[in-house]
């Protein structure tokens, strides 16, 4: 049974026959019912589904700060979605070791605000990341928004408002489950209402003490 609110017209929700309707971001999406495949998958197909499941795994510890970063990526996906579609074209790649995710090519906050003209990353202090960044238009109360990720662990750590950009500093205090690990970090940048925000910047590979 399917339920129509606008008429013969309009979209509907629910299931009439092995067509299935629902709302999903502002559209009305109808599809079919799904049909169990009896044909064997190519190895294209294999190779496309390895990939992809290559990168949902590297995007999963990252789901929340996702949500924050690719948020209006697109009137009718953002968040996880969003960033799998981005970096399915932009961060794989393919060499001699096979196709992987490559951390300095992958977005985990994509906007239009301005990226800093220099950042760095530092371990100073025990269990912290120091941040420093430079230049880039800053706008009232806009944040920082700090990512630490250790991929061989599959485990990340991240602030999506950390402190007011215009600090051009700031320390992130981290578990003790990251000491003496080597760490992926990220820098971006998001407005105090969340409305906008910068592309990421790849900092690099920073020790933990």
């Amino acid at each position: 049974m399917a339920i129509i609110k606008n008429g013969i017209l309009g979209g509907f929700k629910g299931k009439v026959g092995t067509v299935i309707g629902y709302h999903l971001k502002g559209q009305e999406i109808m599809r079919g019912e799904a049909n169990e495949r009896t044909k064997p998958f190519t190895e294209k197909e294999l190779a496309n589904q390895q990939r992809f499941g290559d990168l949902q795994y590297w995007l999963k510890p990252l789901t929340v700060f996702l949500r924050v970063g690719f948020q209006d990526y697109a009137p009718t996906f953002e968040g996880f979605v969003a960033a799998k579609s981005y970096n399915s074209k932009h961060a794989l790649v393919k060499d001699d070791a096979g196709t992987h995710i490559d951390p300095a090519l992958a977005l985990v906050s994509f906007g239009d605000q301005e990226q800093a003209t220099t950042a760095s990353a530092v371990s100073e202090a025990e269990n912290s990341i120091t941040f420093n960044w430079e230049g880039g238009k800053c706008e009232g109360d806009d944040r920082a928004m700090f990512l630490v990720y250790d991929i061989e662990g599959a485990t990340a750590d991240f602030d999506t408002a950390a402190v007011k950009r215009r600090m051009r500093t700031g320390v992130f205090k981290l578990s003790e489950d990251f000491s003496g690990k080597a760490v992926h970090v990220y820098l971006a940048f998001v407005a105090e209402d969340r409305k906008r925000r910068s592309n990421s910047q790849y900092l690099g590979i920073v020790n933990v003490l």
